[in-house]
Formats: C-alpha cells, sequence, structure tokens
C-alpha cells in the first residue's frame, strides 16, 4: 500500500513545540508518524515562517534556539517544504475566491491539493471550508496503523 502523502499546517508543528496543552499528544503522533516514514508529509516555507514569527512572539526561549527549532523542522525526516510556486499563487486566487479564505490559508491549499492526499490542520474554519478540494482533519483524526517509534530528542 502507497503511504499517504499529508500536507501538515504550521500550527501542528507550533502544538508539538510549544508543547501546548491536549494538543502536544495528536500532533506528536503526525510527527512520529512521518519521522518513522508511514506517512509522507509536505510543508511550505510559509509556513515555516509562520512558525517562527509565532515562536518569536510566545515562546520564552532564546532566538538561537527558536531559529534551531525550526531549521530542524525542514530536515525532518519524509518532510518535504514546498515553496510555492506562480501557479500556485495563480491557483489561491481561485480558491480564495471560491471558499473564502484568507490568502495565506488559500496558498497551504494550493500547494496541498497539489502535492498531498490529506490536509492536517486544527484551524476549524480551515477544516470546513478545505474540505470542498482536498480531506481536511485534525491530527487525532486521522488513523495510520501500527505504534509510532518515540521522536529523537523528546522528553
Amino acid at each position: 500500500m502507497p503511504l499517504k502523502t499529508i500536507f501538515i499546517d504550521s500550527n501542528i508543528f507550533l502544538n508539538f513545540l510549544l508543547k501546548e496543552k491536549d494538543l502536544y499528544e495528536g500532533s506528536k503522533k503526525i510527527l512520529e508518524n512521518l519521522e518513522s516514514g508511514r506517512v509522507q508529509g509536505i510543508t511550505t516555507l510559509l509556513n515555516l515562517m509562520e512558525i517562527l514569527a509565532v515562536l518569536r512572539k510566545y515562546s520564552q526561549r532564546d532566538d538561537a534556539f527558536i531559529i534551531k527549532d525550526v531549521e530542524e523542522l525542514g530536515e525532518m525526516n519524509n518532510l518535504q517544504i514546498v515553496i510555492p510556486s506562480e501557479v500556485h499563487i495563480a491557483e489561491a486566487y481561485n480558491i480564495q475566491k471560491q471558499l473564502k479564505l484568507l490568502p495565506a490559508d488559500s496558498i497551504l491549499l494550493a500547494v496541498a491539493c497539489d502535492f498531498a492526499e490529506v490536509f492536517i490542520t486544527r484551524d476549524e474554519e480551515l477544516i470546513k471550508k478545505a474540505k470542498a478540494l482536498l480531506p481536511t482533519v485534525k491530527p487525532e483524526d486521522l488513523i495510520i496503523k501500527s505504534k509510532p517509534p518515540a521522536l529523537p530528542g523528546d522528553s
């Protein structure tokens, strides 16, 4: 059976990095499955930029450690970082007109439609609207068979 390719929204990475109560475990499981190769992951450079901005605002860590954390995300096994192309931007405009999404969410959805089978996010509005184009679920709603190994460095 071919691996499922999932688009991972920035909030999933942030739940993990910030160890957010009630959100951490589901997000951690998605990332464990990614690291172990049970799924292939896609995200965008735009997501990494958002993660960097949010961590700088809400994390108590030194900026050098924050940058290191974000760069390590880009080096995760089985995760492809996509730089949206002009084709994705043009498609995002059509998506925005159709689904009335924010511009950034429209770009993410355009990339996800191009590369992934499922969009993983915790953004309730995005889940409702994006389902029109691509299956869109929270991490807990994605069932992946077999128990994944622990993530390196997770304590």
